[in-house]
């Protein structure tokens, strides 16, 4: 029944599309062949390569470039060669040398060199914003020669695969650097990637152009402009990439997928995934504070249901934070469990007096997915006597909302994925003891656990299993504090035009790149 009236809630009215677009839409032929539209539904919050930590990676992704790249499907050895062509590390791991690739510039003509990297790298460090934290075993960086540049740790340290993250870790020109913030969010950008920052109309459009410079050269049919449009309607973005008007769209609703991927113009790609979604407690707000009430949350939330449901079967009930397709998860984790009348159980023995059982819900407004496991998360709520007010919005003013005590509502819908292929990048990023709160939205603070994963972290280089087991105890502590509803391993879908070639899978990282696609050359009627 419940999926019967999700269909008719949301499904019917977008479908009516497919119908009108065999009457009214045809592949827009004019446009460039060589111009990509992707089809975003939030703006660039943070321009500034040092600290954005969000949504950002889709655009500066094909803009900035790090040092190396991860690639889990690359041999043995996941790590390969970006800015640097070669890198090695100390016998007691405490050194790591990286051997930059000559002849690099960056957009605004600066040679790319060990000095202007070592500039970049300790100017995201000094800032300690976003994804800094990464960098927190570096104890100095040299410059001994013009293309070598030295990484000096505290401890052993898997500084190749941070230098790999998508967040934190690329390498900005110089002269951007002294200009700072102001000057990167003004809409300005100086990386050395195959893509230029063209043009940043606010909460419309971006354009990015070909870098005809960019060292790894050009070919055939490559794409040279990329434009994102900025639209937060779920059945606008279905309307444009069936009109032939967008590339690739980012919001489709689940129940819509296999009509799409039949059309003959439409991929719909499943590839890997280390995202998840999971709905944040805030630990420190009234009710919530409390923890069987927050575990009376816990089992009013109906997994199967919106697994199978809501998301169609294109995710897997999480077991904790950590997806189980990444290294460190521990899957001796129980699945969590629907059960009503252990949620009364656990909600009398809370001890919150009937008036007080209120709570708000913050999801990002775009999602179909959130609202209607929102909604029936509220429905199973209000029948154990727990009142749900839900507060739909964009992501950029839920999430400002939410860094603040006085205005976070008590859960707030969060997808993760991860800044570079680490467990410890959820158990840092979103739960560690965090002051002022960016991304601790559930304001967990537990010396213990924070001392558990500052642990796990040190050892990962040196002796991963030990790690491993100190990351499996902080997952366990997560489930038993009930800090968060883990409900969703997501399956990545990819909605894209046929006539694009070389979509990349690679699950470390949350971006397009834009360079690696071809398009087909257009047939004549």
């Amino acid at each position: 029944m419940r999926k019967l009236l999700y269909l008719v809630k949301y499904a019917l009215p977008i479908a009516l599309l497919f119908t009108l677009g065999v009457v009214l839409f045809s592949p827009d032929r004019n446009r460039d062949a060589d111009t990509v539209i992707y089809a975003t539904y939030a703006d660039i919050k943070d321009w500034d390569p040092a600290s954005a930590f969000s949504l950002e990676v889709l655009t500066l992704a094909n803009i900035y470039e790090p040092l190396v790249y991860y690639s889990p499907g690359n041999g043995e050895d996941p790590i390969r060669p970006a800015l640097a062509k070669d890198w090695s590390v100390s016998d007691d791991g405490l050194v790591w040398t990286f051997l930059l690739r000559d002849g690099v510039r960056f957009h605004d003509g600066t040679e790319l060199t060990a000095e202007a990297a070592k500039l970049s790298l300790e100017r995201t460090i000094s800032l300690g914003q976003g994804g800094a934290y990464i960098w927190s075993a570096v104890d100095s960086i040299h410059a001994p020669d013009r293309l070598t540049l030295e990484i000096h740790t505290t401890y052993p340290a898997p500084i190749d695969l941070i230098a790999s993250s998508q967040y934190a870790a690329y390498i900005y020109s110089p002269q951007a650097a002294e200009n700072g913030s102001e000057w990167f969010n003004t809409g300005k950008a100086a990386g050395t990637g195959p893509y230029r920052l063209r043009q940043w109309v606010r909460n419309q459009q971006i354009v990015l152009e070909k870098n005809s410079d960019y060292w790894g050269g050009w070919q055939e049919n490559q794409i040279n402009r990329v434009i994102f449009k900025i639209v937060r309607e779920s059945a606008t973005q279905v309307q444009l990439i069936l009109a032939g008007e967008a590339d690739f769209v980012s919001l489709v609703p689940l129940d819509l997928l296999d009509a799409l991927a039949k059309q003959g113009s439409i991929h719909v790609d499943y590839i890997p995934s280390w995202k998840n979604s999971q709905f944040l407690i805030n630990t420190s707000k009234t009710p919530t504070d409390n923890l069987h009430f927050r575990k009376a949350l816990i089992h009013s939330w109906d997994y199967n249901a919106v697994v199978q449901e809501i998301y169609a079967d294109s995710a897997d009930v999480s077991r904790g934070i950590i997806p189980k397709s990444l290294w460190g998860h521990d899957d001796r984790l129980p699945t969590p469990v629907f059960d009503l009348e252990l949620a009364k159980r656990h909600l009398e023995a809370s001890e919150i007096p009937p008036a007080e059982r209120k709570i708000s819900i913050s999801y990002i407004a775009s999602s179909l997915a959130y609202q209607s496991a929102a909604e029936l998360f509220q429905s199973n709520l209000a029948k154990i006597g727990i009142q749900a007010e839900l507060q739909p919005g964009p992501w950029g003013t839920i999430w400002s909302a939410a860094k603040s005590q006085e205005t976070a509502p008590n859960l707030i819908s969060m997808t993760w994925w991860p800044t570079y292929a680490t467990p410890s990048d959820w158990l840092i990023g979103l739960f560690r003891t965090e002051s002022p709160a960016n991304f601790n939205l559930s304001y967990y603070s537990n010396s213990h656990y924070d001392a558990l994963v500052d642990a796990g972290l040190k050892l990962e280089a040196t002796d991963r299993s030990t790690a491993v087991r100190k990351y499996h105890e902080a997952q366990q502590l997560l489930v038993h504090d009930a800090v968060a509803v883990f409900y969703a391993d997501l399956k990545e879908r990819i909605v894209y035009r046929s006539d694009l070639s070389g979509v990349d899978s690679n699950p470390a990282y949350n971006a397009v790149f834009f360079h690696k696609l071809k398009r087909s050359p257009a047939k004549d009627d």
